[in-house]
Parts: C-alpha cells; structure tokens; sequence
C-alpha cells in the first residue's frame, strides 16, 4: 500500500525539473575554441611546419644553377704560349617541365593548408568535447550535491528521532552509509572535473582559461542530405586526399615531361699569347636511363590516391550515417526523459512520506535510488546526444 502511494507521484512525473536541466540550453563556445586556435603549442608548431613545407614545395621550380669553368693550359718552349678557356653554361629543361613543377607547387601548397585545417580541427574538437564534458561535470555535481543536502538533512533528523526513541540505529546507519557513498561520488566528480579544466587550459597553452558555462549550446542538427553534402563539401581531410589526388595526376604529366630533352646554353672564351676567341656553347641531353620507370611510379601513385580518395569518401558517408542515425535516438530518448522529468518534485514526496511513517527506511532508499540513477542516466544521455552533435558539426570549426 506504502509502495503504490509512492508510485502514484514517481511514475506520473518522476525525477528531474525541466528548467533545472534544459534539453536545449544556450552556451557559446566560440571565445574558448577562438582562443585554444590562437594559444595551442600544436598548432603553433603546425603552423611553422606547413610554412617550411610551402618553401620546400616551391624550391624545385626554378632554373637549375647555372655552370661556370675556367682551363688554365700551359705549353712548353715547342708551343706558342698558355691558353685558358671559360665557359659559363645554363642548363634548361623542356618548357612544359616548368609549367608542371609550377602547377604541382600550387597544389602541395594548398594541401599542406589543407593537413593543417585538419590538424586544427582536431584540436578544436578535443576542446569541444572537453567543454561539453566540463558542462556534464557540473551538471553532475549540482545533482550530486542536491543528494548530500537531502541525507545530510534526512541524517539530522533521525538523529533527533533516534534521541525521541522514534527512529532505530539500522536507520541511522544506513543513512550514513548512503551519505558516505555519495560523498564519495563527489569527491570523485569534483577529481574529473578538475582534470577536464586542467586539460582545456593545456588546450590553450598552458594559458589561463575561464570557461563558466553549464548549459549546453543550441544546436540544430540539419536534415541529413543537407548534412552530408556539406561535410563532403568542406571537410579538409577529404579535401587534402582529393589535393592529393590531383597532385598524383599532376606527377604524371611531370614525369612525361621529363623525358624530354634538356637543354644546354651558354658562353666559350678561349684565349692565348696570340689570339683571343669568343662563341658559344649549345648541349643537348637525353633522358634515356636517369628518368627510368618514373611515369610507372607515377601512375601507382595516382591509383593509390584515387583508391584512397574513394575509400575515405565511402568511410565518411557511412560514418556519418551512422552518427546522424545515433544522434536522432539520443534525442528521442533525451525528450522521452524530459517529458517524464518536468515539474514534479518528487525527492521533496518521498521525504514527506518518510517523515509522515507512509513509507518505510527501505521503501523510502529504494525509491529514491531509482530516481537518482534516472536522472543521472538522463545527464548521460544528455551528454551523449550533445557530443555527438559535436562530431557531425566538426567541419564547420
């Protein structure tokens, strides 16, 4: 009789208050993540590496340097004199050689922007992640201490009905072991979210970093075509493989061109005790063993990152599906708990009965451990839906 007095008030709106935890809240992460971009040691460091790879991309381009040589020739008393001989001589390659390498530096630079965004992204999403697991964290708490207040008062007051003689000592004790237990539990939540802090501020470089938010931030998660097209559209690891790609193609038509003949061109002096004569030289080389299978190679590489572009592409899209698809079931489940959770006070219930003898000790921490594992597995759910939000949205950091 106790038990379903009890449930008439758990089951017709057990747990949570709505306007306590807001399924969705405002929070605005975008002075945290503006400021990890700018402090972060890895991307300070990334940044120095992609500039020193833009200048290695470019240093092959250029005319190979040009050769100078002087001959110094001494006669004997049977010839006319010394001679020395000069000659400076620039090599070419064929025309088409240059527009490819020029090409080809053109797209290594944009794909070294492209390693770095994703090097970026990553890290801001790390930051994400770890504010939307700060925000979790104090959720947790506030709930956690909301339990430490109810027994600590619950601890009070059959402490004075124990010296009534209206309360047992099984009562007193089992409320100081519940007490113990969830002080525990906060202990160790108050450890977690300290660390996540700590984490966040490494983020930044080891700056100082307030982050004061305990609401999550207002998503909309769009229809999904809409979704995938752009994600497929601006995700900049998929776009460095389609850069890679293209520079795999753009090999090709080098390694063709290097086959070609180069070039020699340049100026002879050749001069004596008798006369001095001027012209000059002109080299032809050609290419039959140095350039050997490199258009072969080219084209496995090319292969290799067609294969890999297309691979990567079909992960993606699986992946995403997959996500969306957990994304709309964590919803469901977030509205499902917060249209049990809103409005009714069900703790302040349960220690009414308790304080009226309507429920007993047992009854009483039955009842109420259901409904604080439901409201933590609602914080959970919560969470969940929320960080996977954050991955599907991560193209847009």
């Amino acid at each position: 009789m106790k038990r379903n007095y009890m449930k008439k008030y758990l089951y017709g709106g057990m747990l949570l208050v709505l306007n306590i935890y807001p399924v969705c809240a405002q929070s605005d992460l975008n002075q945290i993540l503006e400021s990890i971009a700018l402090n972060n040691k890895t991307l300070k460091a990334g940044s120095h590496l992609m500039e020193a790879q833009k200048l290695e991309a470019n240093t092959g381009k250029y005319l190979a340097n040009p050769t100078i040589e002087f001959n110094q020739l001494w006669g004997d008393k049977n010839t006319k004199g010394n001679i020395n001989e000069m000659a400076v001589v620039q090599s070419f390659d064929f025309p088409s050689v240059y527009a490819h390498k020029n090409k080809l530096a053109h797209l290594k630079s944009a794909t070294y922007d492209l390693q770095y965004a994703t090097g970026r992204q990553q890290i801001l999403l790390t930051a994400q992640q770890t504010c939307l697991e700060i925000i979790y964290l104090r959720k947790q708490q506030k709930l956690l201490n909301e339990r430490v207040e109810n027994v600590q008062r619950l601890s009070g007051l059959y402490q004075k009905r124990l010296e009534e003689g209206d309360a047992n000592q099984l009562d007193i004790n089992k409320i100081r072991l519940e007490l113990l237990n969830i002080q525990n539990s906060s202990r160790l939540n108050k450890t977690a979210l300290k660390a996540k802090l700590e984490q966040l501020q490494i983020l930044n470089g080891g700056l100082p970093l307030e982050f004061q938010d305990t609401t999550y931030p207002n998503w909309l998660l769009p229809a999904y075509p809409q979704l995938e097209a752009e994600y497929l559209a601006i995700d900049p690891n998929l776009k460095n493989l389609t850069g890679q790609a293209e520079i795999a193609g753009r090999e090709i038509r080098l390694s063709r061109a290097q086959s070609l003949p180069k070039f020699d061109l340049g100026y002879r002096r050749n001069g004596g005790s008798d006369e001095t004569l001027n012209g000059f030289v002109i080299g032809l080389s050609i290419p039959l063993f140095e350039n050997k299978n490199t258009v072969r190679k080219a084209k496995a590489q090319f292969e290799y990152s067609s294969a890999l572009l297309e691979d990567n592409t079909q992960n993606l899209k699986s992946g995403l599906q997959q996500l969306y698809e957990k994304a709309l079931a964590l919803d469901i489940s977030c509205k499902e708990y917060a249209t049990i959770l809103s409005g009714q006070h069900s703790v302040e219930l349960l220690n009414k009965a308790l304080a009226a003898g309507q429920i007993s000790m047992i009854d009483y921490f039955a009842e109420i451990t259901t409904l604080y594992d439901s409201q933590e597995n609602y914080l959970t759910v919560e969470r969940d839906y929320y960080d996977t939000i954050s991955q599907l949205l991560q193209y847009k950091l």
